[in-house]
């Protein structure tokens, strides 16, 4: 028996110690507005607007000892990249270029008609980018 889906997108939680680092990354450079906040004892969680589909940013009051590994996607196993089709690719690489964020794989051509970039938060996500035209 499958999940039957009462929606047709995948919401995200990703931990973080560094609240105004996480929304330059995801407000600031992707543009995803905030739509909201709630407190819990011990944890603030920002919810983004990602198309349809909601990104929480789960930020302790202490921080997390335990952190991901800010390398290489492939660095450890676990949810270690999303990926987002948009139609500006150029545009975000050279945003996040200036904003100083890594970019670990330039814009390539990985099929016929599709391009695709990695970006990381500096914090252990990896952001692949596929532009398809």
């Amino acid at each position: 028996m499958g999940a039957e889906l009462a929606q047709s997108h995948i919401d995200v939680g990703i931990v973080t110690n560094d609240r105004e680092g996480a929304l330059s990354f995801w407000n600031g450079l992707f543009g995803f507005p905030v739509e909201g906040e709630v407190s819990f004892p011990g944890l603030t969680i920002v919810r983004l607007k990602v198309g349809t589909a909601i990104l929480r940013l789960c930020i302790p009051d202490a921080d997390v000892a335990q952190k991901a590994n800010a390398g290489a996607f492939d660095a450890e196993t676990g949810l270690r990249y999303l990926t987002l089709a948009v139609n500006n690719l150029d545009e975000l690489v050279a945003a996040a270029r200036a904003a100083g964020f890594p970019i670990p794989f330039e814009p390539r051509e990985i099929r016929p008609g599709t391009r695709a970039v990695q970006i990381q938060d500096g914090q252990g996500v990896t952001v692949e980018l596929m532009e398809t035209k």
